[in-house]
Order: C-alpha cells, then structure tokens, then sequence
C-alpha cells in the first residue's frame, strides 16, 4: 500500500477530521493513521467551533451556503448543517454589499423558485396536481407497472376484486425471471397460469423465461422514461431511477388494485441528496461506493426517504453504474432512488427508445431533508459481510478467507461491463481449484453481447460455469446453492443468514472485481493486483 504523503494526509484530515474516518476510506486501522501523522509531525484534528453569532454574521452577510461556507473552509453542505444546528432557515431580509455582488437575475429565479426536488414534481404531476408537499398523500396513475414471478399473487388478488378488464394492458410488464427451468411443480402450475392471464387479457408486454432479470429488461426494452413513476412487485424496482424515474416497489395486493382502477396512493417522500466526489481509484466501483454508503449512512436518514445521487462521480457513471447505485439502495432503507436526467441518460435513451422525452429536474435550491457530500478519490475495495447490510469492510479486513462458491450476476452486477470486468481479470487464467464460479447475465441482450466479444468462452476455459439469464443465483438455485458451513461471494443484492441454503452458510458481497479476483485464489482477494 502506498503511504499518503504529508500534503496528502493534511487533505484528507482536513476532509474526514478524525483517524477512525481516515482509516476507514484509505481501508486501514486508525492507529496507523495516528502512527503516520507521528511520523509526519503532524498533529490530530482541532475540531473548530463557530459561535451562533459567527455563523448568522456571515449568513446575514452573504445569504449564500457557498460564500459563506468559503469564508471559515467548509462546504455549502457543512455550512448548511452549521445553520441547522443553530435554527437559521430564513434568507436574510435585507441585502449587503456582499450579497448584491451575486448574479441578481438569479437570486430572483431563486426568489421566485418553487423548490421542489424531483421525487416531488413527479408525483405531482402524475397526481395532476400543481404542487406536491412532502408528507402529502397523493393519488397517482403510474406509467409503467411491473411483476415477474410473483404475478401469480397479483391476478389471484385481482380476480377477487371480480374485474372483467385491466385498466390499461400497455402499461403492464410481466418478465418471468425467477426459476428460468421451472424447478418444481408448483413453479410450473404458477408459470402456467400466469402465461394464460396474459393471453386472455392481451398484455403484450411479456417476457417469458430465458429474456433475464425483470428489472434489465424493463431498462433495456426503453419502457421506462425520464420524469415517470413506475411501480414493481420487486424490491429492486427503484433501479429505474437511473434513468431519472420515480419507482418503488409494492405488494401483490396493491399491485392488483393498480390493474383494476389504474391509481394508487403514496405519501411524497423527503429527499436525501448525496453529493458523490472525487475520481474512483484502481477496482474501485459503484458497488464499492453504495457499499460504503450502507455502512455509513445510518437507517434514521435514509429509511422511507427518496435519494438522489449527484456530483461530478456520478456525472462521469455510465448507466450501468448508475443502476448499480439506484438497484441496491433500497437495502439501506429508501423508498426510491434516482440519478436525474443529464446528457449521459440521453444519449443512452436514443439507442432504446424513439419514443419523446420529457425529463424532469430538481430545483436548484430545491429543499432536501439532508444533503451529505462523500469524497470517494480514497475509497478502496469494500466487502459487505455476511447477515448484517450494514457489515461492510476493506477487502484488506476479509482477504484470506477461504471461499467455496463465487457469483457474478444479479440486477446489481449482471450488465455487460460488470462481464467485461470479470472477463478481464480471468482471461488467460483458471479459477481455483476447490471452487465453483457461477455467471449469470442480466438479459438475453447481455449474453449475445458478451457471446460476440468472447466473453462466454473466456468464463468457460476460466472454469467457470455460464447459466442462463434470470434470477436464480440470488435465490442461490442449483448450482449455487451453498451446504452447511460453505461460504460464497457474490455480486447479489442479500447477504442475511438462510438465504444460500441452511443456517451456517455465509455470503459475502463484493463487486465483480473482487469476486473475480477472488476466484482465482480460492479465498478474497484484493482485485488490484489484477488490475493496472
């Protein structure tokens, strides 16, 4: 590992203030950061305290976060908690010198804004509302609903509510991505009555068993668009939020109700904005960084609140990537995630879709109920480990553990470039031994992609096996079911104890760089040495 230079250490004491947090983003203990700053005469952090006068002074003076924050060498973010903490919401009523020196055509747009996020202009507009107030129940006509397995349930509820016809066929995806051979009787009987709704009832979006993972194939196919609301009967629905959608998931039985009358009700949401930072080191990825983020940010912010990703990291993601942020942050609680529609979104949109867009933005002083900035220039491979969301770890903590089954796929990582990544690593080289490696492509598309660029002979001659597209290794299907005491590595979205076979089997979650990696040695390894 690369010891941080003295200037370096200095940034980053003056970013994360504490060794604990330096340890954290560089993957090492404090107490090697403490030993470091010793070594480099420098001492620890002298935390700084504005008096309530300080900061109203300054906020009186510039009414401005940027300006203000500037003036004592913290953030707009950090200068905004300063006046939470002291109560001041207000813009200040008479203007100085200092602030009539900014653009005064804008502090009227500013004036006038309606300053609302995202999350809050969908709703209302799907609500045909003018405006939306967060904590308002509002009654909303989505764009898109989905379903995949588990629509057996939806029709089940649906003919108790004795309906001849569905509110409107067009609007309704069913992909079958669950058990892609249909494992057992009753998945069989359930497939079958799901396949004879669609065709009593013409829904022409149908997806049946081989096309992938239900979430992929909405994306892919373009129903989704920029400034919707979709629906899922899947917990990863809010992956569509990487094309700036709403979306978010619910049960069988509400799903049901939306076929039979075409609306739903929903409370708008607080938004949490996090401001991602800084370039991705060496095999360092999305998943790594919404790993971090489940670790870090604590349930109390997050749960039942809508998250925006922004900042220059994610304006240089692909969509890909982005789905990999929107995709699993519901396992820290949100009730929907998004990236909002910026040039990146369009020209992806124009390879899947013809159809119009009309995206929707969030207001430049929109009013979030947090906003929180991470630097990610330090950030090194993360592992998420087993029964806990929030147990996540530097590779360099788990590194050495010995592991029996290895998966890169799932809606998380099952995209091309997540294929690309592992191919990358495994070419010209054999798997261990006392492993089994598992690859499962997100789509149908996927494959044929990854089997034109030689991809899928790379995995075979790696050892590794090659399934078919769908759901299977997050329900841990054969041959990815674990026995008692084994241990995997996945690129899935679930760790919690049971879910890979019998108390006593372990996931671990990493991104598909380090469970490449790992698969080459038998136990989790640091992808970088891989990578150059």
């Amino acid at each position: 590992m690369r010891i941080p230079k003295k200037k370096e250490l200095i940034e980053l004491q003056k970013k994360y203030r504490t060794d604990k947090k330096i340890g954290e983003v560089y993957g090492v203990p404090s107490r090697l950061v403490a030993y470091w700053r010793q070594k480099k005469k420098i001492g620890p952090y002298s935390f700084p305290k504005y008096a309530e006068e300080k900061i109203v002074e300054l906020w009186e003076r510039y009414g401005d976060d940027t300006r203000s924050g500037a003036e004592i060498g913290v953030t707009a973010a950090g200068f905004r908690q300063w006046r939470r903490k002291y109560n001041i919401d207000k813009k200040p009523v008479q203007l100085r010198l200092e602030q009539l020196e900014l653009n005064l055509i804008d502090m009227n747009s500013r004036r006038n804004s309606r300053r609302e996020t995202a999350v809050q202009k969908i709703l209302a507009r799907k609500a045909s509302l003018k405006k939306a107030e967060i904590g308002q129940v509002v009654v909303a006509e989505p764009d898109l609903t989905m379903s995949h397995d588990n629509s057996v349930q939806v029709i089940e509820s649906f003919l108790k509510l004795e309906r001849d016809r569905i509110w409107n066929t067009n609007k309704i995806i069913i992909v079958l991505d669950f058990q892609s051979a249909s494992g057992s009787r009753g998945d069989a009987e359930s497939q079958k009555v799901i396949r004879e709704f669609v065709r009593k009832h013409r829904i022409r979006n149908f997806y049946d068993i081989g096309e992938g993972i239900c979430h992929q194939v909405v994306i892919e196919n373009g129903h989704i668009l920029p400034g919707q609301l979709a629906f899922g009967t899947d917990w990863h629905t809010s992956s569509y939020g990487s094309l700036g959608a709403v979306a978010t998931c619910i049960s069988a039985e509400e799903m049901a109700a939306i076929w039979a009358i075409g609306k739903i009700w929903i409370k708008v949401p607080e938004s949490v904005k996090i401001i991602l930072k800084g370039r991705l080191g060496r095999s360092v990825y999305a998943r790594d960084v919404i790993l971090k983020l489940k670790r870090d940010l604590p349930l109390e912010i997050i749960n039942y609140r809508a998250i925006e990703f922004s900042g220059s990291t994610v304006s240089a993601m692909s969509i890909s990537e982005r789905f990999t942020l929107t995709n699993s942050a519901m396992e820290m609680g949100a009730k929907s995630a998004m990236v909002p529609f910026d040039e990146i979104t369009a020209r992806y949109l124009k390879k899947v879709s013809k159809a119009r867009l009309a995206p929707i933005r969030p207001d430049a002083d929109a009013v979030y109920y947090r906003e929180i900035e991470v630097d990610v220039s330090y950030l090194t491979p993360q592992v998420g480990c087993p029964d806990h969301n929030r147990n996540v770890v530097p590779v360099e903590e788990t590194a050495g553990k010995k592991i029996d089954l290895v998966v890169v796929g799932s809606c998380a990582n099952g995209r091309i470039d997540d294929l690309e990544i592992a191919a990358r690593i495994l070419r010209g080289r054999r798997i261990h031994r006392d492993l089994r490696m598992i690859i499962v492509p997100g789509s149908r598309k996927i494959m044929n992609e990854a089997l034109d660029k030689g991809l899928l002979k790379t995995f075979i001659e790696s050892g590794c096996i090659v399934v078919n597209p769908g759901c299977d290794p997050c329900l841990m299907a054969n041959p990815g079911r674990l026995a008692h005491g084994e241990r995997a590595l996945t690129t899935t979205n679930r760790n919690f104890d049971g879910a890979c076979g019998p108390n006593g089997s372990e996931i671990f979650l990493a991104s598909p760089a380090t469970a490449s990696a790992s698969a080459l040695e038998g136990v989790i390894s640091d992808p970088r040495k891989y990578e150059r």
